[in-house]
This record gives C-alpha cells, sequence and structure tokens, in this order.
C-alpha cells in the first residue's frame, strides 16, 4: 500500500512538474488546466468581463518565456503569421456580415492599400495607408475546459487620419494548423477623441448586433 501511495504521488509530482514548464501540458480535468500567461496586459483586458465570463477563465495560470519548450499544436510564438494567415477578420464585422463565409477573410488574402506586417512572434502589427492594427497575443489556455488549447488576443486599431481608435478581447478556440481561424469578442471598446465607450453583456450584444457564442 506504501508502495502504490508513493508511486501515485511521484507521479502526481511530475505532471506538476510538466506543466508548469510546458504550459500546454494536458492535466485531468479535476485539476483543470493552469492559463500561461504571455504578457501582464491579460489581467487588465480581463478584469472587466461580466461575471460568467469570469467564472470561465483559469484560476491557475504560468507565465511563458520565449525560451520555453512546449508541446501546443501551434507555439505562442508562432501567434503573429499564424493571425496574419489564419485568422478570419470576421470579429471586425457586426450584424448579418458577421456571418458570410469566412474563406479569403485573413490579412493575408484581402490585403489593405499599401499593408505591411511586421511579425514578432507573440504579436502582429499590421500598416497601412490609413491605418494602424495591432494583434496581441495574451494567454493560452483552456476556455471550454475540453481539452483543447485556445487563445485569448487582443486587437487594437489605431486611425491614420483621425482620432478614431477601438479594441477587441478576442477568444480564439481550438487552435490547430491549416485551418481558418475564428475569434469571439469578449468585449470592446470604441473612442473618437476622448469620447470613449465600452461594451461588455448585454451593451456588447447591442454594439455587435448579434450574440456571441461564449
Amino acid at each position: 500500500m506504501l508502495r502504490r501511495t508513493h508511486t501515485l504521488c511521484t507521479l502526481f509530482s511530475f505532471a506538476l512538474c510538466l506543466t508548469m514548464i510546458t504550459g500546454c501540458f494536458r492535466n485531468s480535468a479535476l485539476f483543470g488546466e493552469p492559463a500561461t500567461i504571455i504578457t501582464s496586459g491579460y489581467f487588465s483586458a480581463t478584469k472587466s468581463l461580466p461575471p460568467q465570463l469570469q467564472k470561465k477563465l483559469p484560476t491557475d495560470y504560468v507565465f511563458y518565456t520565449p525560451q520555453q519548450t512546449t508541446n501546443c499544436v501551434i507555439p505562442p510564438q508562432q501567434f503573429s503569421k499564424t493571425a496574419f494567415n489564419n485568422l478570419s477578420l470576421n470579429f471586425l464585422w457586426t450584424g448579418a456580415q458577421h456571418n458570410l463565409p469566412i474563406d479569403g477573410t485573413t490579412y493575408s488574402a484581402m490585403p489593405s492599400a499599401g499593408q505591411t506586417a511586421t511579425y514578432n512572434g507573440t504579436e502582429l502589427l499590421i500598416t497601412s495607408e490609413f491605418c494602424q492594427e495591432n494583434l496581441s497575443l495574451l494567454a493560452v489556455l483552456d476556455w471550454d475546459n475540453n481539452g483543447y488549447m485556445d487563445w485569448l488576443a487582443l486587437y487594437s486599431y489605431k486611425s491614420r487620419v483621425q482620432p478614431e481608435t477601438s479594441t477587441r478581447l478576442l477568444l480564439i478556440r481550438d487552435i490547430q494548423p491549416n485551418r481558418i481561424l475564428t475569434a469571439t469578442v469578449l468585449s470592446a471598446s470604441e473612442c473618437y477623441g476622448k469620447n470613449c465607450q465600452k461594451f461588455t453583456g448585454h451593451s456588447l450584444s447591442e454594439f455587435l448586433e448579434y450574440q456571441p457564442a461564449y
């Protein structure tokens, strides 16, 4: 009996250490999967989410470093290129337009006039003739606790011709290579000059003109 207990403790310690090292190791459902925090901006970006969404955030987390080895399907270092080539931009569209087919709706498939892309691992910067856009990976987590890793990212927009900015907190589910990814908007803000509006919960649904699939 003592030998069996020692073996179980050894296995648990190994799993716990491997989780802290990789940030992507699959834990049992009993303990859940900790979020791997890419940047401290995760905390400020999620603190204003409604309570029902706060409950979906992992309560445990580890911090990511670029040197750390992960067994994620797509490592965090590949976020910027994956977002450029595989993320549909339909998260920017409202109402019926949001439900249009997603094929050909990535940055790579529909470039803006004068568009240039800067890849910085966990951050993508898009500069075009009229605006600047930024996609930053905040955390790797298992939002639905279903064994598939998801990305929490922040999108920001800044007009180059008028004092207009906006942000979207995005949940990009089930990260897999060689497929079009879609993002659910969890919160948003729109500013014109110093006049800003923030949208969460019911106000977010009114702003988007559809109900996000949380």
